[in-house]
């Protein structure tokens, strides 16, 4: 197939990630991929189209996205959508097209893929990561029923529309979708579930911190959806004797990266590091124990955080505080028996789920399920063979 992959910011197919093991893996089976997305003008003062590693990248010249506040980003995503369609016209217009592909967020491409499928007379698939703007109104971001609320809510059931094929990640995803959603033909809703390329484990980690304590670690972007409020009172919180036995280490950055730093600088258990090198972000990783998923307690959509197939690359048992209505509680405690559950908003349920944790046993054997797991159904080649199913011209 001959694929147009839309998409906010550039996947660098040099780093590992659920984008660029897709792309990689789609060119080595054969298929051409071509990129058009969003660049800052730092970077790309003028539209150009390049070639890397095989594949062609239209880098569009475009407002600023990323690390700006909730609303420049909001405006600029939207300014995008033209620049975008105006750069596809320009450098893609000889091209054919089998598939133009794309993810949630956001749900402001509707136009340039109604103008792909047009022009190219290609098929649209969508892999649905985020369901918005339902999930900013679950945190607070604006009011439902808002003009703003209404204005997006136009533009993802517009998107929904043109959309031939819906991937979502999780059995959760695709009932809300069908739910909330019904004038949507069923048949157009499918199980596209996050997947990696799953790389060799190793037979020991790299110990790079000394001590005996349990050492839990969230890695990743620190936002608002990441339930940090709940995290740092988790920290916070004396259980003993297990608090004596446990070490917490936050890695990434984000919107409430500051608040992080602040608390773990005045806590003996937590440390927070804003960026290792992948090395080293590695290592670390491999020395902790146990991973950690969280999520905002007030989410009334399914999300799947993609940090849960780093953990299972690892063999890391899991503690996952989310919300009640995302599934990532089956598939940790049922399915894949590789981790445990609470609530959001639960500090003492979490505090329980670490005294488990504290089995070796226990862990090891959760760890090796969930990395069983990852190998036999979550490989990149389970997203490939979809692709190639759904997204070829019928």
């Amino acid at each position: 197939m001959d694929i147009l992959y839309l998409t906010l910011k550039n996947p660098n197919l040099n780093e590992a990630g659920i984008y660029p093991d897709l792309i990689n893996a789609l060119t080595a089976k054969g298929h051409k991929v071509t990129i058009a997305f969003a660049d800052s003008p730092k970077n790309t003062p003028q539209t150009k189209l390049i070639n890397e590693n095989g594949v062609r990248i239209l880098k569009v010249a475009a407002g600023e996205i990323f690390g700006v506040s909730f609303i420049k980003k909001g405006i600029g995503t939207l300014l995008l959508e033209p620049k975008l369609r105006s750069a596809i016209a320009r450098f893609l217009k000889d091209e054919k097209f089998d598939l133009v592909l794309y993810a949630t967020p956001p749900v402001t491409f509707a136009n340039v893929v109604k103008y792909c499928r047009k022009a190219y007379g290609c098929r649209s698939f969508l892999m649905l990561k985020d369901i918005f703007p339902q999930n900013a109104v679950d945190i607070g971001l604006f009011r439902k029923g808002s003009p703003v609320h209404g204005f997006f809510r136009i533009k993802e059931k517009k998107l929904y529309s043109l959309s031939d094929v819906i991937g979502c990640m999780s059995k959760a995803n695709v009932e809300y979708l069908k739910k909330h959603d019904p004038e949507i033909p069923k048949d157009r809703i499918i199980l596209f579930p996050n997947t990696i390329k799953v790389p060799p484990l190793k037979e020991k980690g790299i110990e790079v911190i000394s001590g005996k304590k349990l050492r839990l670690v969230f890695g990743g972007n620190l936002g608002k959806p990441q339930a940090i409020d709940f995290l740092m009172s988790v920290i916070k919180y004396d259980r003993s004797p297990v608090f004596d036995k446990v070490e917490f280490f936050f890695v990434g950055n984000g919107s409430e990266s500051e608040k992080v730093r602040k608390i773990c600088s005045g806590c003996d258990n937590a440390t927070f590091i804003d960026y290792l090198p992948v090395d080293e972000y590695n290592a670390l990783m491999d020395s902790c124990d146990v991973g950690i998923v969280s999520l905002d307690v007030r989410f009334t959509i399914p999300n799947y955080p993609s940090r849960t197939l780093g953990y299972m690359s690892m063999a890391k048992p899991m503690i996952a505080c989310t919300d009640p209505n995302t599934d990532i509680r089956q598939l940790l405690t049922e399915e894949a028996q590789c981790g445990l559950w609470c609530r959001s908003d639960d500090v003492e349920g979490f505090w329980k789920c670490i005294e488990e944790m504290i089995d070796e046993k226990k862990r090891k054997a959760m760890g090796s399920n969930g990395r069983k797991y990852l190998e036999e159904h979550l490989d990149v080649s389970e997203s490939v063979r979809l692709l190639e199913q759904y997204g070829s011209r019928q």
